[in-house]
């Protein structure tokens, strides 16, 4: 048997996991809040609000419409979801304006189905670094730590 993973190490496993239910044509994030003891108190993934028609499965996304659907051998897109080509004219930048995205974040669900009382002092494991509106909403939540792949905040130690 190999050695155990660590608990940030498995958590980020389950943010992993959490992500490939991910309805975003885009990106597919994860987040798993856990308290201090370890245990998991919410999950999250980015996709549309549950009711609404979904971002790939639905096609409803004003930006996914316009996304890589075919690819070469070796990885290269060459189709776009209208029908055109890629890159497609009508395609958003991949860090542009996100003001008509119909989907809630991971970060956002996680806390969502967390209960509030399970807030403060959690760590939230999350497969991206979470954008500018997410990161107000952890702060305002209590979360004391949230840790990606790439970087691991601590409240207090980073503002």
């Amino acid at each position: 048997m190999t050695g155990r993973p660590t608990w940030d190490a498995y958590f980020l496993a389950g943010a992993q996991w959490a992500a490939t239910r991910a309805d975003c044509t885009r990106a597919q994030v994860g987040a798993v809040l856990v308290n201090a003891r370890n245990e998991v108190r919410g999950t999250g993934y980015n996709g549309a609000p549950a009711g609404v028609p979904g971002c790939f499965s639905a096609g409803s996304c004003p930006r996914g419409k316009h996304a890589p659907s075919a690819h070469l051998e070796d990885g290269t897109p060459y189709g776009c979801l209208c029908g055109g080509w890629w890159p497609c004219k009508l395609a958003s930048e991949p860090d542009s304006d996100y003001s008509n995205c119909v989907a809630d974040h991971a970060e956002r669900n996680a806390i969502r189905h967390t209960p509030p009382n399970e807030l403060p002092g959690s760590t939230l494991y999350v497969t991206r670094e979470p954008c500018p509106a997410c990161w107000t909403l952890i702060r305002a939540s209590g979360i004391a730590r949230v840790v990606t792949p790439e970087t691991d905040y601590e409240r207090g130690k980073h503002g």
